[in-house]
């Protein structure tokens, strides 16, 4: 039976013959066959799903079917061409034999909780007003909301529509059609995600939503709002519950005044002069004026016995010298009769995503195969720049580390102690710098953080790789990080696809300065500037994101006009290329110390990343807010852009951060110590982008020794010499022979030691160079002991053109040989590969293949002459 109809599609009521209960059944066309869109789909519903709340409408389960549209654009529910699925990156469209000229179309199925009445509903059935009554359902609404708001979502279409009552008569919050996440709500920047894709409530003129609980901000097009788009429309709410109206026109009179004009009846309000004073903080033009629903139901309320009740035990539990009872509390959370009623109740409740249980399986086979192989070229290009690798603990004790403002997940143990998980890399390996006096270093780490999930989840986890370098001089080390960061991102995508957004703490400040910023504005100015980050500088993007940002700046935060048209000069003319914005902006900025020292470290900066061919689609953003606090100095974000063809990847994807922390080094640097910390910079790679967005025919390729091996033996034996050469051409960089490029001379050799350095990368050879820009040899002999580098590559100026010669020397082996500069890499790829290695490497090496090819010689011989393998010949 239809229960419901609107622009999404329908609503029916169905009955489950397995328990004899009613649920709602929503069916939505899809209108984009995108598998990727609707698997986002899928993680949406799922999330809601997740929602577990008296007062939230339940979603129990979820599928797609395809089927051939009839000349209404649907399809019945099922005729033989329809097909079903359930939510997996396999759900495909398939032909129908025999209707080619007919439409086949999506959809996707929802089973909901049936709740038979809405608020809407009853309003129009007013015969009776309770005052009790009203704030007894006021308070529902209420607390439906503050968990809805508590799991990062905001509903964006409440309205008497989408609250229901259910068989009890409590509220429910239904129908999350234009619900978003609160991390990614930008309303004009979706993604290619439409906002009926979902389902909406359509008034009669048309518009999603309806226009009585629309706030300010939303018809205003501010680029970023939060939960208080919700709290504008329970205030229209609110006032419905406590003013019935006798017609429909009454309503809309009233109803516009209040929205238009912000009058309400003045009989009301002198007879309710406290629910007006909270509607009219409600429906505050300023969405910071407007209270939370946690702050309604600690102030607006008279307090519930139990919460009373609950409020004294915590109150003891934090003044009480009795330690016991905090155990107490300890104890019933983990009672494990407790537990499995909680967990009763949960699943009861929770979206079924398949008919297999797969919750124990993270990921399928080939996502699995990619997650490692991205993992295995991150590693390589780590290595490659002689990074050591040091593995982060994933949990640790809260109070082991100091105190930084994250939504972390933490985890409570049996014992009463609290646990977090890793939220990032980097933090760990500070403390560890900073307790083993480390002034020069270079690690990698490839591993999950953690963050929290919406509803009643486990924590979502995310595949992160960085790189960090401890010591060595600013810009170099910097261009460093970028380099390695690059050269792993071109191995999935095109390099024009990648841009590179630079800059400055110091020149950041000197924005906020000149632009007449006042500290108390910065951080939400720098919330809603960073909205731009992803959108190339002096692109037609950029110049349309910035109106909408323009306009929320003096809507808002009431800055002045002169404020933001400086602003809007910066963001416009200022931010390019690095060739370009330089100039204007030491032509219009102080020429303080500062600010030119942010400049020459930029100049610098791009001039290195030249040498190493990084040049194209570098861009200077003086607007741009780092993503750490940590971040004071040079700092970096680098993004996937978009491709032209249909189907294109996501435009404005994060693909890494980073930047110098020698803040946090010195906040983190004990005061006992009497040497100053060193520099550090580092990069963060999200390689869980990369898997999500990396192309679609892409497959994994590796270079397996063992494999080529049973290759060549399966042609002859006499391809043995060669398939050695070539297992060892593979595995030489698993050699512990690390290349130090040197100069003598020659006031550093700076650029020709980064042009050589970049050529033995390219040959997968590990080599680095002293990272500062004219070191003595001294230095860099002693550089060479202290991180165990026994291979020195020493360049004069005489010897840097391709004909002249260079010194490689060996320091373990005493050995010294000239080589002309041309056939450098071909005498390194050879001694890495024989003189440098470890003899007992070699013998092993030798011993496993003459191992290896005798295995493989019974294997062949059982398999095509099974008359000859002998149970004595196979033990052999």
């Amino acid at each position: 039976m239809a229960i419901g109809h609107g622009g999404f599609g329908h609503v029916v009521l169905c009955k489950n013959k397995l328990d004899g209960r009613q649920y709602a059944v929503k069916k939505i066309r899809l209108k984009d066959k995108n598998l990727p869109v609707n698997d986002r789909i899928l993680r949406e519903v799922a999330t809601l799903s997740r929602l577990q709340h008296q007062h939230v409408v339940r979603y129990y389960q979820a599928w797609f079917e395809t089927g051939v549209a009839n000349s209404f654009g649907d399809n019945a529910c099922g005729s033989e061409t329809a097909t079903s699925s359930t939510f997996s990156k396999g759900v495909g469209l398939t032909d129908v034999p025999g209707q080619e000229n007919k439409l086949e179309s999506t959809y996707l199925y929802i089973q909901m909780e049936y709740c038979p009445r809405t608020l809407r509903q009853v309003f129009e059935s007013y015969n009776h007003f309770d005052k009790e009554l009203v704030w007894h359902q006021f308070r529902q609404i209420v607390e439906g909301l503050a968990h809805i708001h508590g799991q990062g979502i905001i509903h964006r279409d409440l309205t008497p529509n989408n609250i229901f009552f259910d068989a009890r008569n409590d509220i429910k919050i239904g129908d999350f059609g234009l619900a978003k996440f609160l991390r990614f709500e930008q309303v004009d920047q979706d993604g290619g995600f439409p906002t009926d894709i979902l389902g909406s409530s359509v008034d009669g003129t048309g518009q999603v939503g309806t226009y009585f609980y629309t706030a300010p901000e939303i018809e205003q097009g501010w680029p970023r709002i939060d939960e208080k788009v919700d709290m504008y429309s329970l205030g229209v709410v609110f006032f419905e519950l406590w003013h019935p109206f006798g017609t429909a026109m009454e309503r809309h009179i009233i109803l516009s005044d209040l929205k238009l004009k912000g009058e309400l009846p003045s009989a009301w309000v002198a007879e309710l002069p406290e629910q007006a004073s909270l509607l009219r903080c409600l429906m505050s033009q300023s969405p910071s004026d407007r209270p939370s629903a946690m702050e309604l139901l600690q102030n607006a309320f008279p307090p519930r016995m139990e919460y009373e009740l609950l409020d004294n035990i915590l109150h003891t539990m934090q003044t009480s010298e009795d330690t016991s009872v905090y155990g107490k509390v300890v104890d019933a959370i983990f009672d494990e009769e407790m537990l499995a009623t909680k967990n009763h109740h949960q699943s009861a409740g929770r979206l079924r995503m398949a008919h297999h249980d797969t919750s124990s399986i993270q990921f399928a086979d080939l996502d699995t195969e990619l997650r490692d192989y991205v993992a295995e070229v991150s590693r390589e290009v780590f290595k490659q720049h002689c990074a050591k690798h040091l593995e982060i603990v994933p949990m640790r004790l809260l109070d082991d580390c100091p105190k930084f403002s994250r939504n972390t997940v933490k985890l409570l143990t049996h014992g009463g102690d609290m646990l977090e998980l890793c939220h990032e890399l980097r933090l760990p390996f500070v403390s560890w710098i900073v307790a083993n006096q480390k002034f020069s270093f270079k690690r990698y780490e490839i591993s999950y953080v953690y963050r929290r999930a919406i509803g009643h989840s486990p924590p979502n986890r995310y595949l992160q790789g960085d790189f960090d370098i401890i010591g060595g001089a600013s810009a170099l080390t910097e261009a460093e990080v970028l380099k390695v960061t690059m050269d792993i991102f071109t191995r999935f995508f095109n390099s024009e696809l990648c841009d590179i957004h630079l800059n400055h703490g110091n020149l950041l400040e000197s924005i906020w300065i000149w632009a007449g910023i006042t500290a108390e504005h910065r951080q939400k100015v720098a919330e809603l500037l960073s909205m731009m980050a992803s959108l190339r500088p002096q692109s037609s993007e950029r110049k349309l994101k910035w109106v909408v940002i323009r306009r929320q700046l003096l809507q808002e935060l009431n800055l002045a006009e002169a404020t933001v048209n400086r602003l809007q000069t910066v963001g416009l003319r200022f931010c390019g290329a690095v060739d370009q914005a330089l100039p204007r902006l030491r032509g219009a900025l102080p020429a303080d110390k500062p600010t030119r020292k942010a400049l020459d470290e930029l100049s610098d900066l791009f001039s290195y990343l030249r040498i190493w061919r990084i040049e194209k689609h570098v861009y200077i953003d003086p607007l741009m807010p780092p993503t750490e606090n940590y971040h004071r100095e040079l700092f970096f974000q680098i993004y996937l852009g978009k491709e032209s063809h249909p189907g294109a990847l996501t435009e404005g994807a994060l693909l890494a951060v980073g930047g110098r922390y020698d803040y946090l080094l010195h906040q983190m640097w004990d005061h006992e110590y009497k040497t100053n910390p060193p520099g550090a910079v580092g990069t963060s790679l999200a390689l869980e982008t990369i898997i999500q967005h990396s192309p679609v025919d892409f497959k994994p390729i590796r270079c397996s020794c063992l494999l080529l091996l049973i290759s060549v033996f399966s042609v002859s034996l006499i391809f043995y010499s060669l398939a050695h050469h070539l297992c060892v051409s593979c595995c030489r960089n698993e050699a512990t022979t690390s290349i130090l490029v040197c100069s003598r001379g020659g006031g550093g050799l700076l650029i020709e030691r980064m042009e050589l350095v970049a050529e033995l990368w390219e040959e997968n050879i590990k080599a680095e160079l002293v990272p500062i820009p004219d070191p003595s040899l001294t230095e860099q002999y002693e550089y060479a002991s202290e991180h165990e580098i026994k291979c020195l590559v020493i360049i004069t100026d005489m010897g840097v053109s391709q004909t002249g010669f260079v010194k490689v020397r060996h320091l373990d082996l005493k050995k010294e040989k000239e080589v002309q500069r041309e056939d450098l890499v071909r005498f390194l790829l050879n001694a890495i590969g024989t003189q440098f290695r470890n003899p007992s490497w070699v013998y092993q090496s030798e011993l496993f293949f003459a191992r290896l090819l005798w295995r493989l010689m019974k294997q062949t011989m059982y398999s095509l002459l099974p008359e000859f393998a002998t149970k004595e010949f196979l033990q052999l």
